[in-house]
């Protein structure tokens, strides 16, 4: 047996050195210090001491584990990764992991339903691409099937049509076409099924009028026969040309384009 010879706290908050037989044992947090009593005097036998120090190491654990969760909802994996970073034994996470969902702390059908809602009105996204993050938080896929119920078609269509809106003004200097392609392409790389942007789509107008149709053509116009500068006059001609077919500008529209610039070529 050993005895509790002196206790004394360190310059970390809430930590304190344990002397056994007047010599230094090893250091405990508050919480363990009065979850087993501890005090001056009082006796310890080997397997209490090595009980205080296990559940110190879960205390620690569970001090990063806290802190890690105070701003923000966690997944069940992320929090393991964490711990696991901060060089805490595999062990000791089970058991703070453990701990964590008896208190509700954690919960990734909660983290999963959170994720869900919030990504509808906060940098939205569409079923897939909350199902793929999810997925990489560690979320089961049968959890991650019943959160996106809550996102209903209706819901859908109402947040890719904000999103298509916004991508239409970013692709304003594109031909019509594909001006629409890009957003349909957008809303697809945010997680929308393809029917989906199809309706989004339908419902705002991604039509140039003429005059902007016009001043999209005739700037890349402009830059295409600047980047071909160097071939001849007739070679520059067509390669321009068939440039604005595949940026899906209409047949007259190229033709009203090209009659804009002079392709003599400089002597």
């Amino acid at each position: 047996m050993q005895t509790i010879t002196k206790i004394a706290t360190q310059k970390q908050a809430g930590r304190y050195n344990l002397e056994l037989d007047g010599r230094f044992a090893f250091g405990v947090s508050e919480n363990v210090l009065a979850k087993f009593g501890l005090i001056k005097g009082r006796q310890l036998d080997p397997a209490m001491v090595e009980a205080i120090k296990a559940a110190d190491k879960v205390d620690q654990g569970l001090k990063i584990a806290l802190n890690y969760l105070s701003p923000a909802l966690r997944t069940i994996k992320q929090v393991r990764d964490r711990l696991l970073a901060k060089k805490v034994e595999e062990e000791v996470v089970d058991q703070v992991i453990d701990h964590l969902v008896a208190q509700e702390l954690l919960n990734d059908a909660v983290y999963a339903q959170h994720y869900v809602a919030t990504k509808q009105a906060f940098n939205p996204k569409g079923p897939r691409g909350i199902a793929m993050d999810l997925a990489q938080a560690g979320v089961a896929e049968e959890i991650i099937d019943e959160a996106l119920m809550a996102y209903s078609t209706e819901n859908q269509i109402e947040v890719a049509v904000k999103l298509a809106e916004k991508a239409a003004k970013t692709h304003r200097r594109d031909s019509s076409v594909i001006r629409q392609q890009k957003v349909a392409q957008a809303l697809v790389q945010k997680g929308f099924s393809f029917d989906i942007a199809s309706q989004a789509i339908s419902q705002i107008d991604l039509t140039n009028d003429e005059e902007d149709e016009q001043a999209n053509a005739l700037r890349q116009v402009e830059k295409l026969a600047h980047h071909h500068r160097r071939l001849p006059s007739k070679d520059r001609y067509y390669k321009v040309k068939g440039a604005l077919y595949t940026k899906g500008f209409r047949g007259e529209m190229i033709d009203w384009a090209l009659d804009q610039i002079d392709w003599e070529e400089e002597e």
